[in-house]
Order: C-alpha cells, then sequence, then structure tokens
C-alpha cells in the first residue's frame, strides 16, 4: 500500500485537467480547428483536420477512463493487479489507434507524422510497461503460494 499518496492524488487532478480540456476539444473542434488552421495558414485542411480529429477524440476519451482507472486502483493500493494490465494494454492500443490514424492523416499534411510517431513510441512503452507489470504479477501470484 502506498504511504505517499500524494504523486496519486497529482496524477488524478492531471488527469481531471486533461479529462476538461478534451472535453473543451470534443466541444469545440468545430471552433477550435478552424481558428489553428487560420493561425497556421492551412485553411484548405479545415474539414480534414476536423474529421482527424473527432476520429481520434474517441482514443483520448478511451485513455483518460484507462489513466483514472489504473490511478484510482494505485489509490485502494491495488498495483499488482489484473485490471491495470488490462488498462495498460488498451491504452497501449488506443496509442497505436492514434498513431495509425495520424500515420494515414501524413499523405495529406506531413506533420502528422510527428504524432504518429510519438504516439507509436508512447504505445510501445505502455506495451513494455504492461509486460513488466504483468510479470511481476506473475512473480507475486507465484510468491503468494509458496507461503
Amino acid at each position: 500500500m502506498t504511504k505517499n499518496k500524494g504523486p496519486i492524488i497529482l496524477s488524478l487532478v492531471i488527469t481531471s485537467i486533461f479529462a476538461l480540456a478534451l472535453l473543451v476539444l470534443t466541444i469545440g473542434a468545430g471552433w477550435i480547428v478552424p481558428y489553428l488552421c487560420e493561425m497556421f495558414n492551412r485553411m484548405r485542411l479545415v474539414e480534414f483536420m476536423i474529421r482527424v480529429t473527432y476520429l481520434a477524440v474517441p482514443a483520448g476519451w478511451g485513455a483518460i477512463y484507462c489513466l483514472f482507472q489504473i490511478l484510482l486502483n494505485l489509490k485502494k493500493g491495488l498495483l499488482f493487479d489484473k485490471q491495470n494490465t488490462m488498462a495498460l494494454s488498451f491504452l497501449s492500443i488506443l496509442c497505436f489507434y492514434v498513431g495509425l490514424l495520424s500515420a494515414a492523416a501524413a499523405f495529406k499534411f506531413i506533420l502528422f507524422w510527428m504524432v504518429s510517431f510519438a504516439a507509436l513510441f508512447i504505445g510501445l512503452i505502455v506495451r513494455v510497461v504492461m509486460n513488466i507489470l504483468t510479470s511481476a504479477i506473475e512473480l507475486k501470484e507465484e510468491n503468494d503460494m509458496t507461503i
């Protein structure tokens, strides 16, 4: 059980801030995206960017859900829990989805390659952490049986 819950609470607050930002984007993409496109002289891409944004939004909400699930489990002292590995697995799949979506979008707007690379790399990191946690859970279960 974690004695110092400060970092977990801080992570919950930051996740809540990202959830709020995603809510603003979900509701306001029709205004935000054209504003950004105008700012960067890309008005011809407005409809395309809005479509890409709305295709990525469900992955954002899925990621927020996974993060809350993991953080609330950690707050309860549940580190070696299969729910956490399932949440990490789903989170990595969401990252891979955004990476592939961004790669497809990069054929129309080249800067999406950076988003694609970042999302795919983060998905890989999350997948590795999930594999480590899965191994730790198996080791803990094995140790629990021997005692």
